[in-house]
């Protein structure tokens, strides 16, 4: 295709558009609407498993065994470090583990003078990274060499993986509910405009055009209507997000920065609205192109 008719396609898809002022404000408001809704889904699905992650009960005691000596602690916390996903790894001496106890029963008991430090273990307390591999690390960890015993609480880190696929199983629902309503919407749009140029597509097709050099401007002006909506819904969801949803979820836990996340966030707006302009065009062309 030549420079000239790619410009020809360009203009007739912005004629289409001003022609059409008050369909494409439509399609762009409600598009904007579907895509900030979207956002806004992702959002708070994104912060709920971020939220579960940091609620989640994901730390493990590994309790050493008597004879060990510092060398042989030390050895042992390189080979732990070495399994990977495991972090935050803290050395908890038999004094320091009584003291924890006393803390956690209180210490108004008068149990304090008849505790003994040789009574608890020494052991390293220590995070697992990504909770899904939680079975596998737990069995490296096993097998090393010096491995009293281990606490750890499976039941709780199972829950936690069931709530975060129930979690991934609503939000797919959802982008896919929002990203059908999009694609309508859009359709209905581009479909207008092609019946209000029916008999110059037809036209166009006795004379020799192309499928494609027919449709090319409607692909372009839902692209473009799609990467308008994108960029104004992003701007809505900064707005919103950072001054309404941010302020409601940081009094629960610790949400996650749009900002910090603005490379991911800027294309994902401007592909799905892009997108959805495309797909939305494609079927209300075809038929008028069997003549």
């Amino acid at each position: 295709m030549s420079l000239d008719s790619l410009w020809f396609l360009i203009k007739s898809a912005f004629h289409n558009l001003f022609r059409n002022l008050l369909l494409t404000a439509a399609s762009v408001t409600v598009l904007t609407i579907c895509l900030s809704l979207l956002g806004s889904s992702a959002l708070v699905v994104r912060n709920m498993n971020a939220f579960v992650d940091e609620i989640g009960e994901s730390r493990i005691a590994v309790f050493l065994e008597e004879d060990m000596t510092d060398l042989d602690i030390v050895l042992f916390k390189d080979k732990l470090l070495a399994i990977g996903n495991i972090g935050d790894v803290t050395y908890e001496t038999k004094e320091q583990a009584m003291e924890n106890y006393m803390e956690s029963i209180g210490s108004d008991t008068g149990m304090e003078e008849a505790l003994d430090p040789e009574i608890f273990r020494a052991s390293l307390i220590f995070e697992i990274l990504d909770i899904s591999k939680y079975d596998q690390t737990l069995y490296e960890i096993q097998k090393l060499d010096g491995v009293g015993d281990i606490r750890e609480r499976r039941d709780v880190v199972e829950g936690i993986l069931r709530v975060k696929q129930i979690l991934l199983f609503l939000s797919i629902w959802v982008i896919l509910l929002f990203l059908v309503v999009s694609m309508f919407i859009i359709t209905n749009s581009v479909k207008l405009s092609v019946y209000a140029r029916r008999l110059e597509i037809n036209i166009m097709k006795y004379v020799g055009a192309t499928d494609f050099f027919i449709q090319m401007p409607y692909f372009i002006e839902g692209m473009i209507i799609g990467l308008i909506s994108g960029a104004i819904s992003f701007f809505i969801q900064l707005y919103v997000y950072n001054a309404v949803l941010y302020p409601i979820l940081s009094e629960i836990f610790t949400p996650l920065s749009f900002v910090s996340e603005i490379g991911f966030w800027i294309p994902f707006f401007l592909i799905c609205g892009g997108i959805v302009g495309i797909v939305g065009s494609v079927y209300p062309v075809k038929k008028y192109l069997k003549v």
